[in-house]
């Protein structure tokens, strides 16, 4: 509003709230200018400044800002000493090595006298690839400079030693004495010594080979279509005396290609055609096992269950024991099963161990099993009582004796086996009252199911690893406002014996870095807990108002929230920096929960950013610096596909949106993962919740940004020009980055960053955006 208390001359004009005067006089005149909210003083401003600090919380920057953040131990023969490694801010390693029994920790050798004796120049980093330590010969074997060595410890000199230059062919026996190979596809042995080559196979065609796996075309990227040879599927037997590979039957399966339009080798895009079964699909691939007999080299086709590939590469899934059996998975389609089986060579005898079935599906994520054929058993993971536990069966048949665990948690990592003493040691997230129920703890638990004792009980994340003789573990844990500590603990009773390392982050602690606030908000059903982290930039100001962005990423086979201080991995903070606060937050359908919480999933993927949106509203309202009339949201694969979905299905409360790689149809997506949450065959509901649907397309009012590589080999460009007609068909606005030679990660590019940097900059924050900001770090 502009008031002018004078006679104002001719040619005098307004415009958003500036006086403009073109006469050539004034007479005597009092002006009183009132702020506009279009434009003005209160228009946001950001400045290469900031776009200089965003850029300086990159991941791949803050990484260069700290260290040691944990120790990774490397255990020495099958006792509990280790060695580990610390480098400082030059970049030089230096070497410790830890005797648990004392606690003692004390350099792993006199590291300037190694030095000299490796005529190191102080120069260059110091850095060494240590492959063996026997603190009994006191010896030491690394590679420094592209050359091996032995070193003596007593006197910490070193001296060269011979390179073995007798390297095994790829896929070679335990033995070293015969080695698989393929040919116009079909499977030869060779003799390794006489170098004799024995064909076995003579029916193998592109569509029913034998041994290939279904190849990603990016492994030909730099030099194109067919510069690569396929990797093979080969399984030998540990007494070397059989082979295991596949034939896979792909004749009816679908292609799709991908079309490299830039490239250094002239000026015809090159074609990429590769097999890639879709969601929905009548045919995908299906593979039979193929036993070779070395000493008759017979070829027998096992009589198993066909082994459905759903993706890239080969059919089977399974691994050999010492008892000299095969044992693998086989999945039906949708993953409503899942089976275990072992192979016996000697008769090719195909055995059902044990299985678990669901109307919805098996996770395939979280399944595993470990067998133990000297005790005639088998572990098996299964979710059948609400939360993914532990069972012991009778490996011989298939009887269940016990379930392993004993608590309302979800086990999330085998770390040892005490086989003598029959502990269990794992890792398990929940069933602790008032903490986050994703944070880890380390138990260990008899395998009869009794004496089960939480060993880390601290508050935070916790990653151990055991010690071989099952003594002592390493402890590292943090969460994400804690810096890590490393703990070396007994496994009697989980206490501290001493710290390890010295974690260092006063670089970026000098910054002004703060770490991100951690949230916990209720469900629309006002009982189920929902927890994030909230990013917010290191000028941040509790008295101003800032826009909201969803950093979303709603996959049903995980959760995607750091809980370690990890967290600064993510992109949140530096996006934070240009005035924003930043969500990142797990909703209802997400891994690692109870049973119910994932089963929201289920037929339901649309639905993901639903439990973001109320969680969004309810910070908002304890928080008045959180402006909910300005809510943004990104995501990359599902995450893009979030991101359309939520522009659509909450477009009024969704402004702005960056997908990138989404699948916005998952028909045009892989068989396994799609099929897994929404069922097969396709249904109403699969055309209800695609982001191609037209009545979906129509609700958009927001700005919608669409980002996809040319080469992205995981989810094709296919599915955002599709969804780019489909705008065009409603006549909607919206923009379209294609990324000439880049794959599924845009994160790799500096330049999709700015963009979404700036796009977020100028449409949410109403700020005029950096031009063409250059990045400077880590070039």
């Amino acid at each position: 509003m502009i008031i002018v208390d004078c006679i104002i001359c001719e040619g005098a004009m307004v415009r958003n709230a500036v006086l403009l005067l073109t006469c050539a006089s004034l007479g005597a005149c009092s002006i009183v200018v009132e702020k506009d909210s279009a434009a003005g003083a209160n228009k946001p401003q950001v400045t290469e400044a900031d776009y200089q600090r965003a850029e300086m919380y990159l991941p791949k920057n803050v990484k260069n800002m700290v260290r040691n953040l944990a120790v990774e131990p490397n255990w020495i023969g099958k006792g509990n000493h280790f060695w580990f490694s610390e480098k400082d801010k030059a970049g030089n390693q230096s070497y410790y090595k830890v005797i648990p029994e004392s606690g003692t920790v004390a350099p792993l050798f006199d590291h300037q006298k190694v030095k000299a004796s490796l005529s190191h120049d102080d120069k260059d980093n110091f850095s060494l690839a240590i492959q063996e330590v026997d603190l009994t010969a006191n010896s030491l074997a690394i590679s420094y400079q592209k050359q091996t060595y032995t070193c003596d410890l007593k006197v910490s000199s070193c001296q060269k030693t011979d390179k073995d230059t007798d390297e095994k062919p790829a896929y070679s026996s335990p033995d070293g004495k015969y080695s698989l190979s393929m040919k116009d596809w079909n499977i030869y042995l060779t003799d390794n010594a006489s170098k004799e080559t024995v064909q076995l196979t003579f029916d193998g065609t592109e569509g029913y080979p034998y041994a290939v796996r279904n190849e990603s075309p990016k492994r030909s990227y730099a030099k194109g279509p067919g510069s690569t040879e396929p990797r093979l599927s080969v399984y030998w037997a540990p007494n070397s005396k059989t082979v295991l590979t596949h034939r896979m039957n792909r004749e009816k399966v679908g292609k799709l290609h991908l079309i490299q339009a830039s490239h250094e080798d002239g000026l015809r895009p090159r074609l990429y055609s590769y097999y890639y079964p879709l969601a929905g699909d009548k045919h995908t691939p299906e593979g039979d096992i193929i036993s070779v007999d070395v000493a008759s080299k017979k070829v027998t086709k096992v009589a198993a269950p066909k082994l459905l590939q759903t993706y890239y590469g080969g059919p089977i899934w399974g691994w050999w024991e010492d008892n000299n059996r095969f044992y693998f998975y086989e999945q039906a389609r949708a993953k409503k099963r899942m089976s275990f089986h072992e192979y016996n060579p000697e008769n090719h005898k195909v055995r059902l161990v044990v299985e678990d079935t669901s109307e919805q599906f098996i996770d395939p994520w979280a399944q595993d099993a470990w067998v133990l054929p000297e005790s005639d058993e088998i572990i098996w993971t299964s979710q059948r009582d609400g939360n993914q536990q532990y069972y012991l069966y009778e490996l011989s048949t298939g009887k269940l004796k016990n379930k392993i665990t004993q608590c309302q948690c979800y086990v999330r990592v085998y770390r040892a086996l005490d086989k003598e003493k029959r502990e269990l040691y794992f890792e398990a997230s929940g069933g602790i009252d008032g903490r986050d129920p994703y944070f880890r703890h380390l138990y260990k638990v008899n395998l009869d199911g009794t004496n089960q004792q939480l060993l880390t009980p601290e508050p935070l994340e916790h990653s151990t690893r055991i010690s071989p003789d099952f003594n002592y573990f390493v402890d590292i844990a943090s969460d994400a406002q804690t810096v890590p500590a490393t703990k070396l603990r007994s496994t009697i009773d989980g206490k501290v014996i001493t710290t390890l390392g010295t974690p260092d982050v006063t670089e970026l602690m000098a910054t002004g870095w703060q770490p991100p606030e951690p949230f916990e908000v209720l469900a629309d059903d006002g009982k189920t807990k929902l927890y994030g982290l909230m990013y917010k930039p290191s000028n941040f100001d509790a008295n101003k108002q800032y826009p909201v962005i969803d950093a979303t990423y709603t996959g049903p086979h995980g959760f995607f929230t750091p809980k370690s201080f990890w967290t600064y991995f993510q992109q949140a903070q530096s996006l934070a920096e240009l005035g924003f606060v930043v969500i990142k937050m797990d909703g209802r359908g997400t891994s690692k929960r109870d049973r119910d919480f994932h089963l929201v999933a289920y037929k339901n993927l649309a639905g993901g950013v639903d439990d973001h949106v109320d969680a969004i509203k309810s910070l908002a309202s304890k928080h008045s610096y959180l402006d909910v009339n300005r809510v943004g949201i990104f995501g990359f694969s599902a995450g893009g596909y979030d991101t359309a979905q939520a522009m659509f299905r909450h477009a009024d409360f969704f402004k702005v949106g960056v997908a990138a790689s989404g699948n916005h149809d998952f028909r045009t997506d892989k068989t396994g993962w799609n099929e897994t949450w929404l069922g097969y065959p396709v249904a109403k509901h699969w055309d209800e919740q695609t982001n191609l649907n037209p009545e979906s397309v129509a609700k958009l009012k927001g700005k919608l940004l669409l980002a996809h590589g040319e080469l992205d080999d995981n989810v094709n460009p296919a599915a955002t020009i599709q969804l780019v007609d489909k705008l065009i068909q409603a006549n909607k606005d919206f923009d379209l980055m294609i990324y000439p030679n880049l794959d599924h990660f845009l994160n790799d590019s500096d330049y999709f960053i700015r963009k979404r940097w700036d796009y977020f900059v100028e449409h949410l924050l109403g700020a005029e955006p950096v031009k063409e900001y250059q990045f400077q770090l880590n070039k």
